[in-house]
């Protein structure tokens, strides 16, 4: 039932989604007072005033990102890539074409900021791509997440000891694996480390898979544009910025939150990232 309504919905242009998505934002919003106030203390903490516009702009464009989804997931290579544009992709052509001289592999690290969903199904228009993801506790969903990321040339594997062996293997090959570093660690395989002057358990597989194997690091954000030149439709602008900073968890915490600082509004503030810390409602 899940799968079809998905598919239902994949039928929509993406601006109709779009469309849908800023209300449904809006409604969770206020339907839910732990989410809104969840998101409004995440957004105070991060030094943003909850009582300005911004609020307004997360709600809907958090909205935007679940109804986005059927159309990230279920539209074919042709179409989903005609609404995707990159202004930095020489960034990733550099990249692959030192990786493939050099024998490296390729790790791509993206927060939970804009459509991350679409970074991999872009990135394997060039070359295949191994991302880790944290299994859904429903069983359908967790189905259907499996059946939409497992597509073309992207492979995704969880987040867990074999995941990461996965991504191991990938990087050992020379081949490109993508993770969320923002993402909140299982217990005992993190550690704190400040996100926005704030503690916040922070995963180390980064630093591991970097100091380890020596990639070539890219942080990826793909930022929703509502109005864009390409055909009068909106599109998602894909940013390709390559890492040289360091390896630790409170260096990469910082490069996530420069990104984030850049789009406030497409960040997704609800998300738990102090789980397991305390952070004062206002």
């Amino acid at each position: 039932m899940i799968r079809l309504l998905f598919k239902f919905f994949s039928q929509f242009p993406l601006r109709w989604l779009w469309a849908f998505g800023a209300p449904l934002g809006s409604f969770v919003w206020f339907a839910s007072k732990n989410y809104r106030l969840k998101s409004l203390a995440h957004i105070g903490a991060a030094g943003f005033d909850p009582e300005g516009s911004l609020p307004a702009a997360v709600r809907a464009n958090t909205g935007r990102l679940m109804a986005e989804l059927p159309a990230i997931w279920f539209w074919s290579e042709p179409r989903l890539i005609a609404h995707c544009h990159s202004a930095s992709e020489s960034v990733l052509l550099q990249a692959i074409e030192q990786a493939a001289r050099e024998r490296r592999g390729l790790l791509f690290m993206t927060p939970h900021l804009g459509s991350f969903e679409v970074i991999p199904r872009y990135i394997a228009k060039h070359l295949p791509i191994t991302v880790l993801y944290k299994p859904a506790k429903n069983p359908a969903v967790d189905r259907l997440i499996c059946e939409a990321r497992n597509r073309g040339l992207v492979r995704s594997v969880p987040a867990d000891l074999g995941g990461v062996r996965a991504l191991l293997r990938c990087l050992q090959r020379g081949e490109a694996v993508g993770l969320l570093p923002d993402q909140v660690p299982s217990q005992g395989d993190g550690q704190l480390a400040p996100f926005f002057s704030r503690p916040a358990w922070t995963m180390t597989l980064p630093r591991g898979l970097i100091e380890r194997l020596n990639p070539i690091v890219l942080i990826a954000v793909a930022e929703r544009r509502l109005c864009t030149t390409v055909s009068g439709r909106g599109a998602w602008e894909i940013h390709f910025e390559a890492y040289h900073g360091a390896s630790s968890p409170q260096a990469i915490n910082a490069a996530m939150e420069q990104w984030i600082r850049r789009l406030p509004e497409q960040y997704l503030w609800s998300y738990n990232r102090y789980k397991g810390t305390e952070v004062p409602n206002r």
